[in-house]
């Protein structure tokens, strides 16, 4: 049955018409033992829905996958060596925006303690040769001539998860990651669901991820705090940091504190009333 967030999606105003959108789930994981996320698969469906009905894209502007592979990463964002993937192409210069959903695994390569996004085909133990690199993800984007950006990531980057540890071997969090400077310049609104070192939750009774649920409901209209269907960037941070640290914390004893980045007066979403 379907979920608070799942029904009532709010219209809103149509975005451009060469708006283009990325939205992956990343779900089941074909390395042995790296456990799956459960929730991915319907969280980035929701999110497809939000992105039609509340953001306005035309469906055929949205680029989904559900289980993407490193090959199919590569294809859409670019690799180090070539940063003009589909996303790229698809963009009219200085007339798109821009908008980018991930969720699924995360893992930090335990030498360098860099960020990488984890394809289904991964093995996390090898993240460095399977994995996609967080900072080729920024670096790509910042070259990509779109006029705005907004970026959404459901996922850890401490090594462990909502269903266990990634890595073997590997005690609590001693993989602490570095934080990715690039992130700012190549983003104009950046939305992580956690820090650095902390862990990403669920919230099992809403079947979603815990950052992904909170969100969506701030889109449906929560986090309107001034009801003037304009959703900001500043209304969106006050209610993510007032729901998520507190619900993770009760329902799980972890911190999840999300990093939220933009100016506070840059619209987010903008609801018909």
């Amino acid at each position: 049955s379907a979920t608070d967030i799942e029904t009532n999606i709010p219209s809103g105003k149509t975005a451009g018409t060469y708006d283009i959108a990325v939205v992956i789930g990343n779900s089941s994981y074909s390395t042995a033992g790296t456990p799956n996320v459960d929730y991915a698969l319907r969280d980035a469906q929701t999110m497809k829905q939000y992105l039609i009905k509340s953001f306005g894209y035309d469906p055929a502007n949205i680029i989904y996958l559900e289980n993407a592979t490193l090959t199919k990463l590569n294809e859409i964002f670019g690799t180090s060596d070539d940063y003009q993937g589909k996303l790229y192409k698809w963009v009219k210069p200085g007339q798109s925006n821009i908008f980018i959903y991930y969720v699924g695994h995360g893992a930090p390569d335990q030498q360098t303690g860099e960020g990488y996004f984890v394809p289904v085909d991964a093995n996390p133990q090898y993240i460095r040769t399977s994995g996609y690199k967080l900072s080729t993800f920024y670096e790509n984007l910042s070259r990509i001539p779109a006029a705005k950006k907004t970026v959404v990531i459901d996922a850890c980057f401490s090594g462990s998860s909502a269903n266990g540890q990634l890595l073997k071997g590997v005690s609590g969090l001693t993989a602490r990651l570095k934080t990715e400077p690039k992130a700012t310049v190549a983003t104009d609104l950046l939305f992580t669901s956690a820090g650095m070192d902390q862990v990403a939750g669920w919230y099992p009774e809403k079947r979603h991820s815990l950052f992904t649920y909170f969100f969506l409901k701030g889109v449906q209209g929560a986090a309107d705090s001034n009801k003037d269907g304009r959703i900001t960037m500043g209304e969106m941070k006050v209610w993510l940091n007032d729901q998520v640290p507190y619900m993770a914390r009760r329902l799980t004893g972890n911190e999840q504190q999300p990093v939220l980045i933009g100016k506070d007066d840059d619209a987010l979403v903008i609801l018909s009333r």
